[in-house]
């Protein structure tokens, strides 16, 4: 009974802190999905690259805080899709495949199907793209 209650305990701490976390200016990382979204369609790239940095941060603290009580817990995938889309835009390759790859490497290996889709169509024209520099 006593194990029970202190992972009850260890997971309520952990969700407290969790949430101090997922803060990004004293708003939680989810309420900035419709300005990243206005951002982008307003063409507005580099500052949509600079606030969903911010985002990826936030959100790699708050996997960070379940981790460190033993709670496995995934980032959230949606900020380094829509990283990766803007880098794409942009053919900025290269840093598409780096934020794909680090929403891997923060999920110990695991990706969602669609970030790894992506992140194989980011390699090939990363390769396309160091080839044409060449000539």
């Amino acid at each position: 009974m006593g194990s029970i209650n202190k992972e009850i305990d260890d997971f309520i701490k952990a969700e407290e802190k969790a949430q101090k976390a997922a803060q990004l200016r004293g708003k939680h990382y989810t309420e900035y999905v419709e300005k990243v979204r206005r951002l982008k369609k307003m063409k507005q790239n580099e500052e949509a690259i600079t606030l969903l940095y911010e985002l990826i941060e936030v959100v790699e603290k708050e996997s960070e805080v379940y981790k460190s009580y033993g709670i496995e817990w995934a980032v959230a995938p949606w900020y380094y899709e829509q990283l990766a889309i803007v880098f794409r835009k942009e053919k900025r390759f290269e840093e598409e495949v780096a934020i794909l790859e680090r929403h891997k490497e923060k999920n110990n290996g695991k990706s969602w199907t669609n970030i790894e889709e992506r992140l194989k169509n980011a390699g090939i024209l990363c390769e396309k793209q160091k080839k044409a520099q060449k000539k």
